[in-house]
């Protein structure tokens, strides 16, 4: 019995030995490997569809008329197209709106005559001046009393009016023509009308004047429209 107890001390001792080896002979940690090399970029995705657009924003209040803007335009105005060929031979067709009344008020005048109302009316393409720098004038008679060869006479006269075409070039007319002229054929006036109440003056007129009566040296039309609110000088006085 003595000899099984010694060798099952022995195996005891023999085991705990074999483990206190392993234990001592444990692996130290092996040196870092090399870095692997970076794997390519992948490709960009697609860029998302656009948004629908916002709505339009409000429009912003009009500004405030200049001072005597109003006081200038409140009579009408006239609308005037020239047509024709230019000094160097362009074609051209020029239409203004002329809303600008002169300061002096016998220039938008009714005058009234023993047989026809004579209305003398000027409108500038610009805010008027002491001068009639870029305006024109119409002499406008309307024969009332009796038999009369003609039922309307036209003057026009421009004073240096502008007409500027879309090649940055302008020729000016500084003309005057009456419907009686030689140089004037094709003259017509349609839809007139006086309102005595209201002063309120309206008409239509065309003419065609020859090419050496003119300043651009052809045969030029011209047409235009006129409505437009005279004064009466109560005094019995008026120019022409």
């Amino acid at each position: 019995m003595t000899k099984n107890y010694l060798k099952i001390v022995s195996k005891v001792i023999l085991i705990g030995c074999f483990g206190m080896f392993l234990v001592s002979c444990e692996a130290e940690d092996g040196i870092n490997g090399i870095n692997g090399e970076d794997g390519i970029n992948g490709v960009d995705g697609t860029d998302g569809a656009d948004g629908i657009d916002g709505a339009d924003g409000t429009n912003g209040v009009d500004g405030t008329n200049g001072v005597g803007f109003d006081e200038l335009t409140e009579y009408g105005a006239i609308t005037i197209t020239v047509t024709g060929t230019r000094p160097d031979n362009v074609a051209f067709t020029d239409t203004q709106e002329l809303k600008f009344a002169p300061t002096e008020n016998y220039q938008n005048d009714l005058i009234r005559n023993p047989t026809n109302l004579n209305f003398v009316v000027r409108r500038f393409a610009n805010t008027p001046e002491d001068s009639d720098n870029n305006s024109i004038g119409l002499n406008f008679a309307y024969h009332t009393g009796g038999v009369v060869a003609k039922l309307y006479d036209l003057n026009i006269d421009f004073d240096e009016y502008a007409i500027v075409s879309d090649d940055l070039k302008y020729l000016v007319l500084d003309d005057r023509f009456d419907d009686d002229d030689s140089s004037v054929s094709d003259f017509s006036i349609s839809d007139y009308s006086f309102d005595e109440t209201t002063h309120s003056l309206k008409y239509s007129f065309t003419m065609i004047v020859a090419g050496g009566y003119n300043s651009t040296g052809n045969d030029m039309t011209i047409s235009g429209t006129v409505d437009v609110t005279v004064l009466e000088n109560v005094s019995g006085g008026g120019n022409q």
